[in-house]
């Protein structure tokens, strides 16, 4: 008998620690960043959608760098003071970055082409 309780606590503890690995994991939003190959940049949410609107919070930034001579940067426009290089021009390959978002205006893009690989986006 006292096996049997044992057995099941046992399997009681590993599924809630279970849980909350999960839980832990979906609560960090995962946002795609892409840059390269050529001359592009993008940043899409979960579902593959264009980033344009996010609630403020702290978000996992998974960075595909296909270019070695662009980077991935992340900056505040507004509202506050943040900056931060995902990616440096000589990497290639994949990197996660988790940021925290506050409110205001953001834009991503390469350091090396800030003219003409960029995008905006709004937290709120």
């Amino acid at each position: 008998m006292r096996v049997r309780i044992a057995v099941v606590a046992a399997v009681a503890a590993l599924s809630t620690a279970g849980a909350a690995m999960a839980f832990t994991s979906a609560a960090t939003p995962k946002l795609n960043g892409k840059v390269g190959p050529g001359f592009t940049i993008s940043l899409k949410d979960a579902k593959g959608k264009k980033v344009k609107t996010l609630k403020a919070g702290t978000y996992k930034f998974a960075i595909n760098d296909l270019g070695d001579i662009h980077t991935f940067d992340v900056a505040q426009k507004t509202d506050g003071h943040f900056h931060k290089e995902l990616t440096g021009a000589s990497f290639t390959g994949k990197k996660t970055v988790t940021v925290k978002l506050t409110k205001g205006k953001w834009q991503f893009y390469c350091a090396v082409h800030p003219d003409t690989m960029f995008g905006n986006f709004t937290v709120k």
